[in-house]
């Protein structure tokens, strides 16, 4: 594995845990409705329900990692930094409605989204039946709700010009955001309002730095990019 695939991974798995807590709030409640209509949690289906979002995040992955090789041959580095300086400013913007700062502008859209692909019922199936079939199809359909932060992710899968690291760097992505979302039902319990509030500022925080990093690190390349194309001119 090379260091730049590390720096990937690393990159996409920071970016799902920071914005975990954004999970606890939005999609968490998804399995938090399920796991408190039963008199235990039951963890084998919060672990299915798990690897349906995943397997989701893959198969998106796949889908932009073929569409980036694609455009390689229109864009190429231009277009790869492009996408880079995109998925920042998305983490940013996630990362300011994430401590409140700023409104979600997906709102509207992941109330759509919710009320099309029929997650209330298959909320209200999973928690009558204790199949693992249920749980599943529930994480694939949560996978495709309208998201900031998993749209980012996929800016950047996009970025990599490979379908084969695209799909990793979403399965990653997605393993990030596992430990808020298998554990949310007790968190909520536990939390305070106040710690959950300074959680999600320290998340907020921490994530725009990453997004400012990648946006530099992209322009700095682009600006260095130029210089070397004006020397080869001259």
């Amino acid at each position: 594995m090379t260091d730049t695939l590390l720096s990937a991974l690393l990159l996409m798995f920071s970016l799902g845990f920071m914005g975990s807590l954004h999970c606890i709030g939005m999609c968490g409640g998804l399995v938090t409705a399920v796991s408190m209509s039963r008199p235990k949690v039951w963890w084998s289906g919060l672990l299915i329900y798990q690897l349906g979002r995943v397997s989701t995040y893959a198969l998106l992955g796949l889908l932009v990692g073929f569409t980036g090789v694609a455009l390689s041959s229109f864009g190429g580095e231009i277009l790869q930094r492009s996408l880079a300086i995109f998925a920042g400013t998305l983490m940013i913007i996630f990362a300011l409605n994430l401590a409140g700062w700023l409104p979600d502008p997906l709102r509207r859209f992941s109330a759509w989204a919710n009320k099309k692909t029929g997650l209330a019922k298959l909320v209200q199936k999973a928690s009558t039946h204790a199949r693992a079939g249920s749980w599943y199809t529930l994480g694939l359909a949560n996978g495709l709700l309208p998201c900031g932060l998993v749209y980012a992710a996929l800016s950047l899968a996009l970025a990599s010009n490979s379908a084969h690291t695209a799909t990793l760097m979403m399965i990653v992505f997605g393993l990030g955001t596992i430990p808020a979302m298998l554990f949310v039902p007790s968190l909520l319990h536990k939390m305070t309002p106040d710690l959950r509030k300074k959680s999600m500022y320290i998340a907020a925080l921490i994530m725009i730095a990453i997004g400012i990093i990648t946006i530099f690190r992209s322009t700095v390349h682009q600006h260095h990019m130029s210089m070397l194309l004006n020397i080869s001119f001259v």
